[in-house]
């Protein structure tokens, strides 16, 4: 398998951050420009209203006060204004409309209309920011002036601010925002596809270990996404390392049988002519073939109920029957031992299974029992319904399995006694083929040691199945 080498992933990365960066930012443009030529066409302009009285009162007051005057110096006639009356005092001289304002940002607007509009009566106009009072014509210094109080108001929001600044530096701040903002968006979305996309690259190098942690806590879709490809690898390391740890098993369990036979087919070859010696090691041969055809059958068998590969057909079933009729079969082996299988069963206890496949699971158990009781024992099983549950339970009087091995009980090839002997329990299958049935039905299957002695296995089975039968 080829490494990707990290200059790829950065292509990717800068590839996919940029598009997705310039999409965002092309949207956000277009919105803010629209949204701003909407507002402009609402945008509050000045209107011209009937005069305050109060401010009207003052201006009168005050361009009878000026025009007794001989000399009048504006600026500080208009900073005396401020400090007495906190408002501004603007001064127009109407020869040439130049307009005396204060030399803030913002008040250029007020200027400007000033300016353009000879006001002959006395109005308030009003601003976004302010009102302007304005006074009959007045003689200061030997010219004509008009005299303006401006009063500002508490309504002075972030916009107006902004309509205050440059247009160059508007722009400016625009495209900042809408830069910064674009490009934190497009990392957010890109960042977690980035890193799903490197776990992927890494799984399919091998690295089965590997997992997504850096956004696995995020509560939105990309958390959840990064959840289920976590437990995507996680299910998908356990699946290769059973098959794994399957095959191996499996490697190891044909290796005596086929030695065994290779020296009975030697033995035999070596002793031709003797015709008692030789069929005997035939039969050897024949004995050697038989188990390694029922160990490929049930390596198969567990392959297909752990594939779930059209090995289930559910049916209503009347359990009671169906164990009763498993007993039946597993005493004459159990007779060979002097063995006797206690059945107490419930009657009718209906659910919906594969009576074959149930069958064979719980007779693997009942027969495991048998194996391991002593001679001139009790194999106990026990059927009874609760609620919505069905439970059986297969005990023995045998010497049981310690307890740091109980959970290995099911694993295929597992034998408690050491050296892996066969003639101490079978292919070592038979357990694991019945959980994967069990597993199948929707139930569940322990096992756990007994106070007196021996085993007791419990199986669980629902009395309906959560899905429909046909998709079971």
């Amino acid at each position: 398998m080829i490494k990707a080498s990290p200059s790829w992933y950065k292509k990717f990365s800068l590839g996919i951050s940029l598009k997705l960066f310039l999409a965002f930012w092309l949207v956000i443009l277009t919105s803010v420009l629209i949204s701003y030529l909407v507002t402009m066409q609402f945008r509050h302009s000045p209107s011209q209203e009937q005069a305050n009285p109060q401010q009207l009162k003052l201006l009168n007051h005050y361009t009878q006060e000026l025009a007794n005057k001989k000399k009048v110096n504006i600026k500080v006639i208009q900073s005396k204004f401020r400090r007495k009356h906190h408002q501004y005092l603007i001064v127009k001289k109407l020869s040439n409309n130049k307009v005396f304002a204060p030399r803030k940002r913002g008040w250029s607007a007020v200027k400007n209309y000033l300016v353009k509009h000879p006001l002959e009566n006395p109005v308030t106009i009003d601003f976004a920011f302010t009102k302007v009072t304005s006074s009959e014509p007045v003689i200061i210094n030997g010219e004509q002036f008009q005299l303006f109080i401006a009063n500002e108001l508490h309504r002075k929001r972030i916009v107006s601010w902004v309509n205050q600044l440059p247009v160059a530096l508007r722009l400016l701040m625009l495209l900042t925002i809408s830069f910064l903002s674009c490009w934190l968006l497009a990392k957010s979305f890109t960042n977690p596809l980035i890193a799903i996309q490197k776990a992927s690259e890494s799984i399919g190098e091998g690295k089965l270990a590997t997992r997504i942690t850096k956004f696995d806590q995020r509560s939105d879709e990309f958390g959840t996404l990064a959840r289920s490809f976590n437990k995507m690898a996680e299910q998908l390391e356990n699946n290769i390392t059973a098959h794994q740890r399957l095959l191996g098993d499996v490697s190891h369990e044909l290796r005596s049988p086929l030695t065994r036979l290779q020296l009975a087919v030697a033995l035999a070859e070596k002793n031709i002519g003797n015709s008692v010696e030789q069929q005997k090691h035939l039969n050897r041969c024949e004995t050697e073939v038989e188990r390694l055809d029922e160990m490929i059958a049930d390596v198969l068998t567990l392959s297909r109920l752990e594939h779930n590969q059209n090995v289930f057909t559910a049916d209503d079933i009347d359990l009671s029957a169906l164990v009763t009729q498993v007993v039946n079969d597993c005493q004459y082996f159990a007779t060979s031992k002097n063995v006797t299988i206690d059945l107490k069963a419930q009657d009718n206890c209906a659910l919906s299974a594969d009576s074959k496949l149930l069958a064979s699971a719980i007779s693997n158990v009942v027969n495991n029992a048998v194996k391991y009781s002593p001679n001139d024992q009790v194999v106990k099983v026990e059927l009874s319904q609760k609620n919505e549950q069905i439970i059986l339970s297969i005990s023995d009087q045998g010497p049981g399995v310690p307890n740091e091995m109980i959970e290995k009980l099911f694993t295929p090839f597992f034998r408690v006694a050491d050296g892996r002997e066969r003639s101490s329990g079978g292919t070592g299958l038979g357990l694991a083929i019945a959980q994967q049935a069990i597993i199948l039905h929707q139930g569940e299957i322990v096992a756990q040691n007994q106070v007196s002695g021996g085993l007791k296995v419990f199986i669980t089975l629902p009395t309906l199945l959560k899905q429909n039968k046909s998709n079971t």
